[in-house]
């Protein structure tokens, strides 16, 4: 793998990342092992990077404070990410549902440009939210493409765009922490010793300089319609993958 590659596949994800609070890795996976990478290697890369981002968006968002979502997604979603993630790196038992998980995204991406069946979905994952964090939890840890449905759970819940980047990046951030801490107990990683650190570091340069400040930037019903399009393009690209 390209080190100016993969150094500029980090900046350009981080961007996302800092805005929407997800993408460096549903985005940089796909990439990153088309470009040569093993499995292990890519997550040793891009887990720091994105943990640095969630954590900045967790600390300016207004701290770890365990709200009754953040239990929810403890109890429900992040011991199935956990079992998930050991089943891949020390089983090799993985779950390849990219057309499945595409057409849903793109289906709800499309019902949240409608304003009486986005409010219909928005009651279904409330009224059902347990049951949409377990579901959360076993497509990211057997497939690492939680990204586009921990966005599509969230949105629905909360309405303010700093509501719903703290939202996701607590989560997003706790789900890299599990797998990160797999990876370095069940495996060992190809790392290069000065890439591992400056990744991070690249990141977070990218979230203070850019990201932080286009998110910003956004008003509300802006926001909204962006995070509408990128849940249909997590979708549009998975399905293309698939």
């Amino acid at each position: 793998m390209l080190e100016l590659t993969l150094c500029l596949v980090v900046i350009v994800l981080a961007g996302v990342q800092s805005v929407f609070g997800v993408g460096l890795l549903v985005f940089g996976t796909p990439t990153l092992l088309l470009l040569g990478g093993s499995f292990e290697e890519v997550l040793a890369y891009l887990l720091p990077c994105s943990i640095v981002i969630s954590v900045l968006q967790v600390i300016d968002g207004g701290g770890f404070r365990l709200d009754p979502m953040r239990r929810r997604f403890l109890l429900f979603t992040a011991p199935l990410v956990l079992l998930g993630t050991v089943l891949i790196l020390t089983v090799g038992v993985g779950l390849d549902i990219r057309l499945i998980v595409g057409a849903v995204l793109i289906f709800s991406g499309v019902i949240r440009l409608l304003g009486p069946a986005r409010q219909a979905l928005s009651r279904l994952v409330r009224r059902h939210l347990p049951g949409f964090l377990v579901l959360l939890g076993a497509v990211h840890g057997l497939s690492n493409l939680g990204g586009g449905v921990l966005t599509l759970i969230v949105g629905s819940v909360y309405d303010v765009k700093e509501e719903i980047r703290r939202q996701i990046a607590f989560c997003y951030g706790t789900m890299a922490l599990v797998q990160l801490a797999t990876l370095w107990v069940t495996s060992s990683p190809d790392a290069s010793p000065w890439l591992w650190p400056l990744l991070p570091a690249l990141a977070a340069v990218t979230y203070i300089a850019v990201g932080n400040r286009a998110f910003l930037a956004a008003n509300q019903a802006g926001y909204q319609l962006a995070l509408t399009t990128l849940i249909i393009f997590f979708g549009v690209a998975l399905v293309v993958n698939g």
